[in-house]
């Protein structure tokens, strides 16, 4: 074996070993890295391209959500992708720019997905070398069926959104790093579509398998990419959200309620909203602990006319008399 196969063989082998999709793309990246020590390499996830194919529509910017993958994750505007990005979304193909002057180029590897975001591996600085671009093509090869795998199990099949799989270890990771920075809070924040089963008995299923697609897709747009968004079941969405303050992250959710009440649903039109219950995550406390109390400010958005926010810390258990406590909240 060649040292050119052994380290291809030896990378492959770091890929495979990896458990999740973030541990995956972290170790593309590293992996590719050492291949071609010039390179500059990061992966990009683009949202919305999928939903746009499907409706037969044309590309716009303004209809994806482009982000790059890293522990800030924030969007990319256009003036920033560089050349070659939006070529490759339209064409789902690999695309070279070259600088000859130089002798080397930029190159972007589509990787298609039928659940999860569509991913660019975008390698900046490359040798003019075809044995080494297909070196490259080959490693992201491997890594685009690695992911497709990781998304089958961690993703939900409808909305493409993450799954109950990796809830409690994203969970676990995203109180690491409020711990590590003392101005992070960390919120759980649950998301329930309001008379959902209405949706579904006058419109239909699929219509109701619409409406959940568009508010996945709704919710992509919305939130940061390190905000880990979920599909509990149904109509129940989760989301892992960190802000910089000790203060509610009532901004972002209330601008998340005002888009989905002003969204048009296929055939549905304005007549979906959304409640929402949150939580902030204590130090220490158990996931399943924080759900409830999401749980119980979602009761109590339910119980008070829907269409709202609550925060648990603004709700309080109320007594009655005689029966001790139950479960009756008031603000």
């Amino acid at each position: 074996m060649t040292i050119d196969a052994l380290e291809q063989f030896i990378a492959t082998m770091r890929l495979s070993r990896q458990q999740d999709g973030v541990a995956l793309t972290h170790a593309l990246i590293e992996n590719l890295r050492l291949q071609v020590s010039t390179a500059e390499v990061c992966v990009l996830e683009v949202f919305g391209s999928r939903r746009l194919a499907v409706a037969g529509a044309e590309l716009s910017t303004s209809e994806i959500t482009i982000r790059r993958f890293s522990d800030v994750g924030q969007r990319m505007p256009r003036s920033e992708l560089g050349p070659g990005i939006m070529r490759t979304i339209r064409k789902l193909t690999p695309t070279a720019v070259e600088a000859e002057e130089l002798g080397v180029g930029r190159v972007v590897f589509p990787v298609v997905d039928k659940i999860g975001p569509l991913r660019l591996v975008v390698l900046d600085h490359v040798p003019m070398d075809p044995w080494v671009r297909t070196r490259i093509f080959q490693l992201v090869e491997i890594y685009g069926n690695l992911i497709a795998l990781m998304d089958s199990r961690e993703r939900d099949q409808l909305t493409g959104l993450l799954n109950r799989h990796l809830f409690v270890s994203l969970f676990e990771l995203a109180a690491k790093r409020a711990v590590a920075d003392d101005n992070k809070r960390l919120w759980l924040c649950v998301l329930d579509i309001d008379h959902f089963k209405d949706i579904n008995d006058n419109y239909g299923h699929l219509y109701g398998d619409e409406v959940l697609i568009h508010f996945a897709y709704l919710m992509e747009r919305s939130f940061r990419y390190t905000d880990d968004l979920f599909r509990f079941g149904g109509e129940e969405f989760i989301v892992l959200l960190t802000s910089e303050s000790s203060e509610p992250p009532m901004l972002p959710l209330e601008r998340f309620r005002q888009i989905v009440e002003t969204h048009d649903f296929p055939d549905v039109g304005r007549q979906v909203t959304v409640s929402i219950g949150f939580a902030e995550c204590e130090r220490g406390a158990l996931p399943t602990s924080i759900i409830d109390r999401a749980d119980k400010a979602l009761y109590h958005a339910k119980q008070n006319g829907r269409n709202t926010i609550v925060n648990h810390a603004d709700v309080r258990p109320k007594r009655t008399e005689g029966f001790g406590k139950v479960d009756i909240f008031e603000s």
